[in-house]
């Protein structure tokens, strides 16, 4: 629901924006929906390649040992270059955030990361995405919706995108408790690491 409510405000803007001035012309309204679907597409492209190159190395290896190589205070070198590539710089903040609070509290443990986001899970084989859909468009944010395909589960996820120095990023990963985009959200990661930062820092005063 939250998908769409996000959907429905934009909707709402653009429609306010396109009638709100009866003197505009059919054929400037015509050139504002081709420039949208221009930027939709874009937008698509770039999820569809971002997804193709992660995909692609994650498929050629059979292992977290082999996808990750461990490098200094718990950054995993091809995640790492995976977010800075492909994700926002607010992404990138918070995960530095966790990554040091993890090292410095829980070396050796768990810590947040129990699942990875990429795949929606721990585990993976023959990943793909399929049904890219660009909900809303922007100047500079955008929402995709897709699902994503691990092993045999298939997963609603939802892209809240941002531009950065020309750039498409993704700024979060959402994903939701069945195929229906429409039920309640699963899992907000970026949510999640705000949380878990604020947790651990009331902790760390006691």
């Amino acid at each position: 629901m939250m998908w769409k409510t996000i959907l429905s405000m934009l909707m709402v803007c653009a429609l306010w924006g396109c009638h709100g001035q009866s003197g505009k012309s059919d054929s400037a309204t015509t050139q504002a929906v081709a420039h949208q679907q221009s930027d939709a597409d874009e937008v698509a492209s770039r999820v569809q390649e971002i997804y193709a190159t992660v995909f692609k190395v994650y498929n050629e290896e059979d292992s977290l040992r082999n996808l990750d190589i461990p490098m200094e205070n718990g950054v995993w070198e091809n995640r790492d270059r995976f977010n800075k590539d492909f994700c926002s710089k607010e992404w990138n903040r918070l995960l530095a955030r966790v990554n040091e609070i993890d090292s410095l509290n829980h070396e050796g443990e768990m810590g947040f990361w129990e699942a990875d986001y990429w795949i929606m899970g721990q585990d993976w084989h023959n990943l793909s995405i399929s049904d890219v859909e660009v909900l809303t468009v922007t100047q500079n944010e955008a929402f995709v919706q897709l699902k994503l395909h691990n092993m045999d589960a298939v997963k609603a996820v939802g892209l809240p995108l941002v531009k950065e120095d020309g750039t498409w990023r993704i700024d979060n990963f959402l994903v939701a408790d069945s195929e229906d985009p429409e039920k309640k959200v699963e899992m907000n990661w970026k949510l999640a690491m705000q949380q878990y930062i604020e947790k651990e820092t009331v902790n760390s005063k006691k």
